[in-house]
């Protein structure tokens, strides 16, 4: 008679006493299994995606899984939000998202706190220095006007490390003013999204 065996990490979905979600590594990369419990479906989201997804069976091509280690990624947590409160301190603009980084509570998510969309780019910091590389000093110059005079402005699209880089700000109501960084794949619109958390950082926001 043949037993069947689940892999770890299903096993570990299928238990109602465990979180809904569960991060392996599949061809060297860090993806995020998740669980359907009312249909008892497991999927995997997409390369790029945030929340879209499909239904997973090749559980042979799992490498490695990472459990979550309670404690650790509670600290974890804290000081990513800590960070972006740190970061966000330093700016002399102001606007909605800042607000809710002044306002965010430690013991929650980036996401759960509504700062990011929770992706893999959380964290992840650019200075306008680095851009400028990119885009050269009349860009970064004229998005800094704009931006000092509350202006709305969007760059070309240019090379940023085989990406296509945009940058842009806009003003907002009562005075604020918001400002952001795009990294897509080539003539997409899709990538990677980063908005300014204060006058030298752009920090990671969404991925799409």
């Amino acid at each position: 008679m043949n037993t069947i065996t689940i892999h770890p990490a299903e096993a570990y979905l299928r238990n109602p006493n465990n979180p809904s979600s569960l991060y392996v590594k599949i061809n060297g990369k860090r993806r995020r299994l998740f669980i359907n419990r009312q249909e008892g479906v497991i999927g995997i989201i997409a390369e790029r995606k945030k929340r879209k997804g499909y239904r997973f069976y090749d559980w042979a091509s799992i490498q490695a899984v990472y459990y979550p280690t309670g404690e650790d990624d509670k600290e974890t947590v804290r000081k990513e939000v800590l960070k972006y409160k740190k970061l966000a301190r330093l700016a002399t603009h102001t606007n909605a998202w800042l607000r809710q980084i002044a306002d965010a509570d430690p013991e929650k998510s980036l996401y759960e706190n509504h700062i990011t969309t929770g992706t893999t780019i959380d964290g992840k910091c650019i200075r306008l220095n680095t851009i400028e590389k990119y885009c050269g000093c009349m860009v970064m110059e004229c998005f800094r006007e704009a931006f000092k005079k509350k202006e709305k402005y969007s760059s070309y699209r240019f090379d940023f490390c085989g990406y296509d880089g945009t940058l842009w700000c806009e003003p907002r109501e009562d005075g604020d003013m918001a400002a952001g960084f795009m990294k897509e794949y080539r003539n997409t619109g899709n990538g990677y999204y980063y908005l300014l958390i204060n006058d030298n950082t752009m920090i990671g926001y969404d991925i799409d």
